[in-house]
This record gives structure tokens, sequence and C-alpha cells, in this order.
């Protein structure tokens, strides 16, 4: 059942501003955002459950008083940091009518709106979201540094509605659905993985392109697995590289196939994008093996083709595993492997992992993931000039 999401920013004519009471007025600050999704399964008669999402620029909370009311009725309404969630079901082609008191939301002073927040929108009807040549969607794939392990600290939760993430499997802890567009707010991967290279990639990117251009990755990895595992022909082969559950229950998420996973949700992601490039972290479990170069060129000429894709206009962008600068690593000899990579898929480029900080042996730590990740984008950018 594919789900279809409508993004719609609005910002208010009348910049909202908090004052304490009728005393001194706080300076004025900027207007909230209101964001809102609405998934559809195809019948322009069903309710669907959503959220509406209301951005303020400091941290809020929601008073004693507050009710919140969508077409005079309340709804639930809870706080995160600086965003205010309302959870309803939405219907398509309808129109709906959103009310914040001022006396609901309060700041960390206790200073309170300045006036009421009103919102009329109308959803659309079911259906395709339309084509933008300007969605830049970028491919990733790997083991577990690609899945994030990286600590998520606050300020890795504030992410720019341009930079998006194609949600890779059901996660109620965060609210996701499969197939589902979203802000790229941390884990970009699964359900309870950490901060990646991904995050950190879309944010640099989003800093440097015009705001005309939206970035979107989907990212499926598999930590401790072989390279081959995305190998569409060798795959059954390296799915019980470890038996234990952390590593099968991973595979099985998948659906026993992460590359079709992949591929599956690339070609969901086609009908939105354009896809402009792939990123790959693995190699640790591949340590000290020379045909990893000619594993890599098999996946990655495999996704060409399954995707319909240019090797000139699709570049594959690898990492280096944690440096030998770091002290005693497990893999930085892989890195010398790694550095052949272009050797064998013209075009391609290593992204150095020097002096990226790391938390084991094995993965960086969060400062060394947003370190890297910034390096795969300073490294993509002028490849998208080209």
């Amino acid at each position: 059942m594919q789900k279809i999401h409508f993004f719609l920013i609005l910002s208010f004519l009348s910049g909202t501003a908090f004052n304490a009471c009728a005393k001194e007025k706080e300076p004025a600050r900027p207007a909230p955002v209101l964001k809102f999704s609405v998934p559809s399964n195809g019948d322009s008669g069903a309710s669907v459950s959503s959220s509406i999402v209301f951005t303020f620029d400091e941290v809020i909370s929601l008073t004693s008083e507050a009710r919140v009311t969508v077409n005079q009725l309340p709804v639930e309404a809870t706080t995160q940091l600086t965003e205010l969630t309302l959870k309803l079901a939405l219907e398509p082609e309808t129109h709906y009518s959103v009310h914040i008191p001022k006396s609901a939301i309060q700041n960390t002073f206790d200073v309170l709106l300045e006036e009421d927040i009103r919102v009329e929108f109308t959803t659309q009807k079911s259906g395709e979201v339309a084509f933008d040549k300007n969605f830049y969607i970028f491919v990733c794939f790997g083991q577990s540094n690609m899945e994030g392990q990286g600590a998520i600290e606050a300020l890795d939760r504030l992410v720019d509605d341009r930079f998006q993430v194609l949600q890779a499997l059901d996660c109620d802890n965060l609210e996701a659905t499969k197939g589902q567009w979203r802000t790229a707010v941390p884990p970009l991967c699964q359900c309870y993985s950490g901060l990646s290279p991904a995050d950190y990639f879309g944010r640099t990117l989003v800093e440097n392109l015009p705001d005309s251009i939206t970035i979107g990755v989907i990212n499926v990895a598999v930590g401790g697995c072989d390279i081959r595992l995305f190998d569409k022909d060798q795959y059954a082969a390296y799915d019980s590289t470890y038996t234990d559950p952390w590593f099968t229950e991973k595979i099985q998420a998948y659906g026993g196939n992460p590359y079709e996973h992949l591929m599956q949700l690339a070609k969901q992601a086609q009908e939105r994008g354009v896809i402009k490039g792939i990123l790959l972290h693995q190699g640790e479990t591949n340590t000290g093996d020379t045909q990893w170069p000619e594993y890599v060129k098999k996946v990655y000429m495999d996704m060409l083709n399954d995707l319909s894709l240019e090797a000139e206009k699709t570049p594959l962008l690898a990492g280096e595993t944690v440096n030998a600068d770091q002290g005693e690593v497990c893999c930085a000899s892989m890195n010398a492997i790694i550095a052949t990579l272009p050797e064998v898929i013209p075009g391609a480029q290593v992204i150095s992992s020097a002096g990226c900080t790391a938390q084991d042996n094995a993965h960086f730590d969060a400062e060394g993931y947003r370190k890297l990740g910034r390096r795969y984008a300073e490294a993509m950018l002028p490849l998208l000039q080209k």
C-alpha cells in the first residue's frame, strides 16, 4: 500500500512574538512555520493519521490552559524542544482551521504568545505527488558506520525542512512509516540507529545549495555485513555472517534482501526527484580483501542498471574506515584498499577519515560523523555543478 505525502509551508503575516504579560515586550521573533504531511492509501474517502507540526525559534511548552482546536474540536497537542505537534486524522480534499490560543504556549521564561495563531489549509486529493527536478536524492548503503552509531544530541535534531529522508522501515518510536518522506531528523537508517555520515552530508548540501533545491537521502545499511550482502546475485550467501539476532533481525527487517529493499525505495524516490549520487561506507568486515573494489563495482553497476542511471551523472563516494590516527583501531589497513577504488570505478571518490574522532576501534563518535558527513558533501558539491 503506497503512501503519498503532501508538504505545505506557510508563513504568518502577523510575525508571532512572545509577550511577558502587559509589561516589557520581548523583541519580535520569527513567525513559526507550519508543515504537515497527508499520507494517502489512494482512497479519496479514507481518513488517515497525520501530524501538524509548528516549529518556533526557541524551546516552548504547553500551559495549563492549553486548548488547541482544529475545526473547533480539541486535538491532542504535545511539545518537544522547539516543536508543537498536533495529532489528528485528516481527510483528503477537506478544509481545516487550526486555532492555538495565545495562552496555550509559553517559552522557558513563562512568556506567552502575543496573539492567537490561526491557520487554514485544504488537503489535496489523493494521488501522485508532482515530480521535482530540484529534488536531489542520494542513495546511502553500507554497514554499521553508515547505519550510524553516534549519539544524537540536541543540535542534531534541528533540521531544515529542505533536508528529507525516505523512511526505510516502519518505526513506531519515531512515528514514521516505511516509504514516507519526512524531515531528516536522526536516526535516518533504522528505528534505533544513531548519527551517521548521511546526516551532515545532507545538512551541508542544504547550506550550500540554492533555496530552490531540496535534498533527500535513502539509507539502508546492515552493521557487520560483508559488501556482498548488497550483491543481488550473492546476497543469500552472506546473510548469516553472524547468527546473532543483532545481525539477522536487521536483514529480516529488510525482507531478507537489503539490496532489493533499497532498490524499491530508490525507485519510489525517482517518482519525486532525481538520484544524483550514491554514498557508501563499508569495508570493516572485508578488511584485507583486495577484491573489495571489484565487489563494490558489481554492486554499483547493478544499481545503475536497475535504476536506469548513468555513471557520469551518478558518482559513487566511499568513505574510509576509522583512521589509524585514532590509535588502536580494527580496520585502518583497509583504507589502502579503499584508496584503489577510483582505479576500478572511474569517477569514484574516496572520502578521508583523517582526524574524524572515534568512540571505539571501529566506529566514529558523533563529532566524527559530523566531520565525515561534511566531507562527503564537500566532495559532492562540485560534482553537482558539472
